[in-house]
């Protein structure tokens, strides 16, 4: 399940089902990532370029406000 949580990336235009996977993950694996900063940028490196570079440029705070830049 690990390495589903690290390598998990988006697949075609499947962003929402991105979203979601990642949110289950962290919900079933808590003590995976040990803070809110690799929790975001485990997220980000799975966007694809494009969008990884607009959500780190807008130097989101928490999970959700990547998200929602996302």
């Amino acid at each position: 399940m690990e390495d589903g949580f690290y390598n998990l990336t988006i697949k075609g235009n499947g962003l929402k089902t991105y979203i979601r996977r990642f949110q289950e993950l962290t919900v079933l694996c808590p003590n995976m990532i040990p803070n809110t900063e690799k929790l975001m940028e485990v997220f980000i490196g799975g966007l694809p370029r494009s969008i990884e570079g607009n959500v780190t440029a807008s130097k989101p705070q928490t999970l959700d406000e990547a998200i929602t830049i996302t």
